[in-house]
């Protein structure tokens, strides 16, 4: 069972944002798209997530169309974190991840103890009932990635994460904790996928690297088979070296001045 796109082509204003991609994330894999600014990572997702329509192409999960599936079991299917999470109002931590129970119609006893198992499994209890207005930045992140993980978390077993940069606004401590998290989720028959821009973390957490380019698929495959010098110098137009690929998670040293 997948989240399958089949030659997704989205253009926008006269300008190819995805061409001819063919890109499928599995249940019990961690997937990790990656690319420079503007490549379509972001687009690609929208369309994974059915925010967005393409132009062309077809969208399928588990065999079926986001149409055949229906709005409110679609969400029940796939939970989606943004790049960017917009919340101005002064909820507690608690309520933010909370909401992502509102496609369940399951008990308020049952919401809030998965809302608890949530919140124990990503160490949020210090936090919980804090306004999530005066968080941090990154402590916000924490907060969002919580609610999307209590969206499934009763059935991510056979459900999508699809996760846009989660790893951006938080420090090392954080990131690790949360590929540790995408791993879990992962491992309990949930299928990842996950925009991502620092290739080392990449390459240690995730099953399956893509690397998207120009609106393209490049390579997609073993973080071993997909991240080498001639690849990421390619894609990114700098200097590198990629050591330790006999681990079968390399890792890209910068060396400097741009190849182009």
């Amino acid at each position: 069972m997948s989240i399958e796109l089949s030659g997704g082509v989205v253009r926008s204003d006269g300008v190819t944002l995805l061409d001819r991609v063919d890109f499928s994330a599995g249940q019990g894999e961690v997937v990790a798209v990656i690319g420079p600014n503007g490549a379509g990572k972001t687009t690609l997702m929208r369309v994974l997530a059915n925010e967005i329509p393409a132009s062309s192409g077809r969208l399928l999960i588990d065999g079926e169309t986001p149409p055949q599936i229906g709005r409110e079991e679609l969400a029940r299917r796939v939970a989606v974190l943004p790049q960017r999470s917009v919340l101005d109002f002064p909820f507690r931590v608690h309520e933010v991840i909370g909401m992502g129970r509102i496609p369940h119609r399951t008990s308020s006893f049952e919401n809030r103890k998965i809302v608890q198992e949530v919140i124990d499994s990503l160490a949020l209890a210090p936090i919980i009932d804090r306004v999530y207005t005066t968080l941090s930045g990154g402590e916000r992140q924490r907060v969002q990635i919580a609610r999307v993980i209590c969206q499934l978390w009763d059935c991510r077993e056979g459900g999508y994460f699809l996760f846009d940069e989660p790893t951006a606004p938080l420090d090392l401590a954080h990131q690790v904790a949360f590929l540790e998290t995408a791993r879990s989720l992962a491992a309990d028959g949930a299928g990842v996928l996950l925009v991502i821009h620092d290739i080392n973390l990449a390459t240690r957490f995730a099953d399956r690297i893509a690397i998207l380019s120009q609106g393209r698929i490049v390579s997609d495959g073993k973080p071993v088979d997909v991240v080498t010098r001639e690849a990421i110098e390619s894609v990114y137009g700098i200097r590198v070296d990629v050591i330790d690929q006999a681990s079968g998670a390399p890792t890209v040293r910068v060396l400097g001045s741009r190849t182009r």
